[in-house]
């Protein structure tokens, strides 16, 4: 996949909901099993029902992008992307991984859930040498937006699993098919070591592991052509699931079906939150007319 396959993003528009605290909850761990979704019409748009985002990669990471369906034929056939430097060169990690296709529809998301992302990263490197490094940083992206930011003290080792929940707060309701593309950026900047000795160089090296047919807790198919380096478990797939509201929702809050046709996600928000959605959902309609 190309550079130009990367679609526009552009700026959030400003929040009709009051802005609240975010709070988020983040673990670094070695485990959290992440569920395969079965290919659907329509696929790489989200619904209620298909709403785990998948990361895929080149295997530079550089593009990286995401989409709904769990399989794309561009991805690293390695199920990984990734960058090294040279012995004590600082490699440095700048990547946004943009849903590609963009959004077609507006979604709304349940308030007081969470978005959970989970990602999988092979880390090599120092990152508390002086100006030039920094600890991993992730953020939730809406179009060139990033809607929060989270930094990990992920060290260095394999597998290393990143597990965070972000709090459904109102301001992170709706979602705009022109602005708000989603998408997860990675940041982080690493020195590795020069040898000394009888001691090798040790490069920074830094790893990200997209979804891919090759981790899985089962038989992988044949065609993907795993082999001892890409076979991994399930919970390797680089995912983030998102709380879409469902069509009944979205006609407890409208009372017809027909105003939410072009809408998956909107549906029964609670409080303020839900006024301001339903508020904006029909201004985006009166502009589609």
């Amino acid at each position: 996949m190309s550079d130009t396959t990367m679609r526009r993003t552009t700026l959030v528009p400003l929040a009709l909901c009051l802005a609240l605290l975010m709070v988020t909850s983040s673990t670094v761990t070695a485990g959290g099993d992440v569920t395969m979704m079965q290919g659907a019409p329509n696929a790489e748009q989200p619904t209620a029902e298909n709403n785990t985002f998948h990361v895929f990669g080149r295997p530079n990471a550089e593009p990286c992008w995401g989409h709904f369906n769990n399989t794309d034929a561009d991805n690293s056939n390695t199920g990984y992307g990734e960058k090294s430097g040279s012995g004590s060169s600082v490699v440095q990690i700048d990547w946004h991984c943009r849903m590609d296709p963009l959004l077609n529809e507006n979604i709304l998301l349940k308030e007081g859930e969470v978005i959970r992302v989970h990602l999988v990263f092979d880390i090599d490197g120092d990152a508390t040498c002086q100006n030039q490094c920094e600890n991993l940083n992730v953020s939730l992206m809406r179009g060139s937006v990033a809607a929060v930011t989270q930094e990990f003290n992920a060290g260095e080792g394999e597998g290393i699993m990143i597990d965070w929940d972000i709090p459904v707060t109102p301001d992170l309701v709706p979602w705009n098919r022109s602005d708000d593309n989603p998408g997860i950026k990675i940041t982080w900047a690493g020195q590795g070591s020069d040898g000394f000795l009888f001691s090798p160089s040790q490069p920074a090296e830094f790893r990200v592991y997209f979804t891919h047919p090759c981790h899985s807790d089962t038989t992988p198919p044949q065609e993907a052509n795993c082999n001892s380096d890409t076979e991994k478990p399930s919970n390797y797939n680089s995912t983030v699931l998102f709380p879409i509201l469902n069509q009944t929702e979205a006609e407890a809050i409208t009372g017809s079906g027909e105003e939410v046709e072009e809408t998956p996600g909107f549906g029964a928000i609670i409080g303020m939150g839900g006024l301001a959605a339903a508020a904006w959902m029909r201004g985006i309609r009166e502009e589609d007319e």
